[in-house]
C-alpha cells in the first residue's frame, strides 16, 4: 500500500508532499493537481519498472552514468508531445550564479508498507537531450 508520494519540479508543483491511505479522493478545481498527482505516480511507476527492466542481473549500479533513458513514447500513461512539458514552468534548466546553467530535476519519491515492511524509493528525472530524452536514476531506496 502506496502513503506517501512527495514531488518536486513536476508541471505545477514546486515540492509537494501527499499523504495517502487505504482510500484516497482527489478534489478541487481545475488546474489544482488532481491530474498531476497521478501523472507523478505514472510517471514513477515508468521509471521503477525501466529501471529494474535494466538493471535485472547487472548487479552493481554503475558509478559513472547510473541512470536508464526513457523517452516520451513511454509516457503514454503521462500524455505530452514534448517531455520538457513535465517540467515546473517548463523549465529543463537554470541560471547558477557565476556557474552558467545546471539541469532542474524532477524528483518523485514514493513510500508504502509490504507485508508488513516500510518502503521508500525515489527516482529523479533529468533533461537528456533535446529530442525529449529523460535519464532516470535512483535517488533513494529502503526496503
Amino acid at each position: 500500500m502506496l502513503t506517501k508520494v512527495s514531488i518536486r519540479n513536476f508541471k505545477l508543483f514546486d515540492d509537494v508532499d501527499i499523504e495517502l491511505s487505504d482510500r484516497v479522493v482527489f478534489i478541487g478545481p481545475n488546474n489544482s493537481g488532481k491530474t498531476s498527482a497521478l501523472q507523478a505516480l505514472a510517471l514513477w511507476e515508468i521509471g521503477i519498472n525501466r529501471w529494474s527492466e535494466k538493471r535485472r542481473g547487472a548487479g552493481e549500479v554503475p558509478r559513472k552514468r547510473p541512470g536508464v533513458t526513457i523517452n516520451r513514447r513511454d509516457l503514454i500513461a503521462v500524455p505530452v508531445p514534448r517531455a520538457n512539458l513535465l517540467w515546473k514552468n517548463l523549465h529543463v534548466r537554470e541560471p547558477v550564479a557565476g556557474k552558467g546553467t545546471q539541469n532542474v530535476r524532477i524528483d518523485v519519491v514514493v513510500e508504502g508498507v509490504t507485508g508488513g515492511e516500510s518502503w521508500r524509493y525515489g527516482l529523479e528525472f533529468d533533461s537528456h537531450a533535446e529530442d525529449g530524452l529523460s535519464r532516470i536514476g535512483r535517488i533513494c531506496s529502503s526496503g
